[in-house]
C-alpha cells in the first residue's frame, strides 16, 4: 500500500523504477527500489518537511542478510567492504566518497589500517550529524571521527557542517558543499541525486537511520533534497535524505556486540527493520533500506531472525 499526501496532485510524478508487487503476510507490498520523484523545476526546500510529499509503504524482507559468528567477525566485514570499494572505486574513475554516521559505525572504523593510499583519494561526508561545533568532542561525529581515525589514515578531505546550531542553515549549507563536488568526487544518478560508493548506516532501537526518525516528517521528503534538517531535535541535526541513502552503490549496515542491559543488542529493532510484514518506512525507517543494504550482524543480534549461520566471506562477496 502507498499513502500518498494530499499535496501529490500538484506534482508530475514518476517511478523512477519499474513497480514489483510483492504479497507478503497477506498484503500487497511495493518494493523500496522503486523511487518517488518529483520534477526538479516545481521544488522549493519547504521550511516545515513534513507539509512535502510523503510515502508509506511495506517493503518484502531483506535479501542480503548475513549473521556472523563474533562482533569480530561482523568488524572484519565492515573492514573489507570499506577497503574493496575504496579500490574498485578509485580504479573507475580515481576518487572514493564515503559517507559515515557516528555510534558504533566509529568504533568500528577506528580499528581499520588502511592497506594503500585510498585514504588520499577519499572524499568523505557524514550520514548525519548534530549542528553544534565541529570540534567538540563530546557530540560531534567529526571530532569523534578524526580523533580515531581520520588523522591517522590521512584522510583530509572532509565536508564539515558551519557548527552552528541552525539546523536549516546548516542542512542548506551542507547541500550545497556536495553539490559543489565534481562528479569525478561525487557522481550523479539520471535524477541528479549523488551516488556515494559506500554510505555506512546505523540504526538505532527505534529504527531511526542518520537523523530520520520515526513518524516525523524526514522520512517523507523523498522528492528532491540531498539533506534535510531534524530541527525539532535538541540541539538540531542534518542528515541524508532517503533517497540518497538508498542510492549509493553499496550500502552497510552492522550490529555486533551486547552488554549486561542488552544481552542481544540490537536483536528486535534488526528483526523489525530486515523483515517484519507490519512495518512501514513511516513507523519504522530502517525498513526503507531492505532492499539496498547489506545487513551484517554478530549472533546476538541476529538472534531473533531465523538464519543460518553466515561467514564474512560471504558478507563481503553480498557486498
Amino acid at each position: 500500500e502507498i499513502l500518498l499526501s494530499p499535496t501529490l496532485p500538484m506534482y508530475s510524478t514518476m517511478l523512477r523504477s519499474a513497480v514489483q508487487v510483492l504479497f507478503i503476510f497477506g498484503s500487497c507490498s511495493i518494493s523500496t527500489n522503486a523511487f518517488l520523484t518529483i520534477q526538479p523545476k516545481t521544488l522549493t526546500r519547504a521550511k516545515n518537511v513534513a507539509s512535502m510529499t510523503s510515502s508509506v509503504l511495506q517493503a518484502a524482507p531483506a535479501k542480503k542478510v548475513h549473521i556472523l559468528p563474533t562482533e569480530a567477525d561482523v568488524t572484519a566485514a565492515v573492514h573489507q567492504i570499506v577497503e574493496s570499494s575504496a579500490k574498485e572505486a578509485i580504479a573507475a574513475r580515481g576518487h572514493f566518497a564515503l559517507a559515515i554516521p557516528g555510534g558504533s559505525v566509529l568504533k568500528v572504523l577506528s580499528t581499520l589500517d588502511p592497506e594503500s593510499d585510498w585514504a588520499e583519494k577519499t572524499t568523505l561526508a557524514f550520514v548525519n550529524h548534530k549542528c553544534i561545533p565541529i570540534d567538540d568532542i563530546t557530540g560531534a561525529i567529526e571530532a569523534q571521527a578524526r580523533e580515531k581515525f581520520l588523522d591517522r589514515w590521512g584522510l583530509t578531505d572532509v565536508i564539515s557542517l558551519g557548527g552552528t546550531s541552525d539546523g536549516e542553515k546548516e542542512a542548506a549549507d551542507y547541500e550545497s558543499k556536495l553539490k559543489a563536488l565534481p562528479e569525478s568526487k561525487l557522481p550523479r544518478d539520471d535524477d541528479g541525486f549523488p551516488v556515494f560508493d559506500l554510505a555506512l548506516v546505523g540504526v538505532g532501537d527505534d529504527g531511526h537511520i542518520g537523523s530520520l526518525y520515526p513518524n516525523q516528517g524526514e522520512i517523507d521528503v523523498v522528492d528532491g533534497p540531498w539533506i534535510v534538517s531534524a530541527s525539532w531535535k535538541e540541539p538540531p541535526g542534518i542528515s541524508l535524505t532517503l533517497p540518497v541513502m538508498q542510492r549509493a552503490k553499496k550500502t552497510v549496515i552492522s550490529a555486533a556486540g551486547q552488554s549486561v542491559k542488552y544481552p542481544n543488542g540490537k536483536a528486535s529493532a534488526m528483526r523489525l527493520a530486515v523483515a517484519d510484514g507490519n512495518v512501514s518506512p513511516k513507523d519504522f525507517p530502517a525498513s526503507a533500506l531492505r532492499e539496498n543494504a547489506v545487513w551484517i550482524f554478530d549472533e546476538p543480534n541476529g538472534s531473533e531472525m531465523d538464519l543460518e549461520m553466515s561467514t564474512v566471506e560471504k558478507a563481503v562477496a553480498d557486498a
